[in-house]
């Protein structure tokens, strides 16, 4: 079994694969004090006790946390496992300038992308933070945009104002509020589906891209969204970033390694 590990700011994602085929999915909440035990517990009461894991690779947006998800694969997982950072070799042509500015995460959506739903596409990631990134027909990621995340926002403005309660994110019918939570809920989900609307489209206009470019969804706050990016022909993948890692792997295994597979 291959397990693929995804450091992020809100959540860590780990993805269990029978070579290239998901099997199970396990969400941990991403905490600057856990230690390998704290996450290691649910990672055992999930696998069965005669599994066997062949490789593990990580990814990581969150540098403090890194050192103990390696160890977790050193020590409970009995691999060294496979950093995968944006200036990894896999095939995918980054263009962004320095290369090394952009996160790994993003590249390895954008690889997902590539491999499975085939290119041009634009991901659009609605996690800790909303991204949108383009990968151009000729397989090159060729950059994107970054906006606050939707929980970021909605925290911002209990925070940074007076009056403006805290509100659970949930979607809501009406584009037009009638009471201060209703208002506050339509801004950010309404609010932002027209922002990542607006940004497909410009980004289709100012880079020609095919009006058959796929588009993928995923991130944490899929559920909410789906509906409401029904204007753009979207293909909803949660476990985006998980498959990009699992077949990262399998590119960058040494091909002695990967014969043996």
């Amino acid at each position: 079994m291959i397990v693929a590990i995804d450091i992020g700011n809100t959540t860590t994602k780990l993805g269990f694969f029978e070579e290239k085929e998901p099997v199970f999915r396990l969400d941990i909440s991403s905490d600057a004090d856990f230690d390998v035990e704290d996450y290691w517990r649910p990672v055992e009461e999930s696998l069965a006790p005669a599994t066997v894991i062949e490789g593990v690779i990580i990814c990581s947006v969150v540098p403090s946390s890194t050192p103990a998800l390696t160890r977790l694969s050193i020590e409970k997982l009995g691999k060294k496992p496979m950093i995968f950072e944006s200036t990894s070799r896999i095939g995918l042509v980054n263009r962004c300038v320095p290369p090394g500015d952009v996160g790994a995460d993003r590249l390895a959506n954008a690889f997902a992308a590539w491999k499975i739903y085939g290119v041009p596409a634009i991901v659009v990631d609605i996690g800790t933070a909303t991204t949108v990134d383009v990968v151009s027909g000729d397989a090159e990621y060729l950059g994107g945009v970054i906006a606050p995340g939707v929980q970021m926002a909605a925290e911002a403005l209990s925070l940074k104002t007076a009056l403006l309660p805290h509100v659970t994110l949930e979607p809501v019918e009406a584009v037009l509020g009638n009471n201060t939570l209703s208002a506050i809920r339509s801004g950010l989900t309404h609010g932002y589906a027209g922002m990542i609307v607006g940004l497909v489209k410009k980004l289709k206009d100012e880079l020609r891209l095919s009006p058959s470019t796929t588009i993928v969804l995923t991130g944490g706050h899929v559920a909410i969204f789906r509906d409401l990016l029904s204007e753009l022909p979207v293909t909803v993948d949660p476990d985006l970033i998980l498959k990009g890692l699992n077949l990262i792997y399998w590119e960058m295994l040494p091909e002695g390694d990967a014969d043996a597979e």
